[in-house]
C-alpha cells in the first residue's frame, strides 16, 4: 500500500492500521521524516518529482489503480473516495480504542495547546509539516 503524507497525523494512523492488517506499506514524506516513517512501520520514499520511480524501485509493479481504490481526506477529487468519520464501519472507533489501549497503535502527538491558544495551534497545523496530532485541551 502506498500512503502519501505518511508522517502526518492521519497518515501515521493509516500506516499503523495498514501494518496491523498485514499490509506492506510504502510511505511518502520529506527526506527528514525517513526515520519517523520507519518507526511507524513504513518503507520511506521521498515525495516530489520522481516519486513514481522511487516507489517502483521499492515495489517493482505498476502503480496505477482504479479511482475507486484511492481514498483521500485532504481534497475532493472526482472519482476518488473522500474519507470521513461518518463513512467508518460500525464499531471502528471502538476497535481503534482497543488497539491504542493495548499499545498496538500509537497516537503521535505533535503538540498540545490550551483552548486559549487555539490560533497558535491552528497556525501550527496549517504549516502541514506536523508529525502527529495537534490537540486542543478543553
Amino acid at each position: 500500500m502506498l500512503i502519501g503524507g505518511a508522517g502526518g497525523g492521519v497518515g501515521g494512523f493509516a500506516v499503523q492500521l495498514a501494518r496491523i492488517a498485514g499490509a506492506r506499506v510504502i510511505g511518502t514524506g520529506a527526506a527528514e521524516t525517513a526515520d519517523h516513517l520507519r518507526g511507524l512501520g513504513a518503507e520511506p520514499v521521498v515525495h516530489g518529482e520522481g516519486l513514481a520511480d522511487r516507489a517502483r524501485a521499492l515495489a517493482p509493479r505498476e502503480l496505477g489503480v482504479p479511482d475507486s481504490r484511492i481514498c483521500t481526506v485532504a481534497a475532493q477529487v472526482d472519482g476518488v473516495t473522500a474519507a470521513n468519520g461518518a463513512s467508518s464501519p460500525a464499531g471502528a472507533l471502538e476497535e481503534i480504542a482497543v488497539l491504542v489501549a493495548a499499545g498496538r497503535l500509537r497516537v503521535p502527538l505533535a503538540a498540545t495547546f490550551p483552548v486559549e491558544e487555539v490560533r497558535r495551534a491552528t497556525a501550527l497545523q496549517a504549516d502541514r509539516h506536523v508529525r502527529g496530532m495537534v490537540v486542543i485541551d478543553l
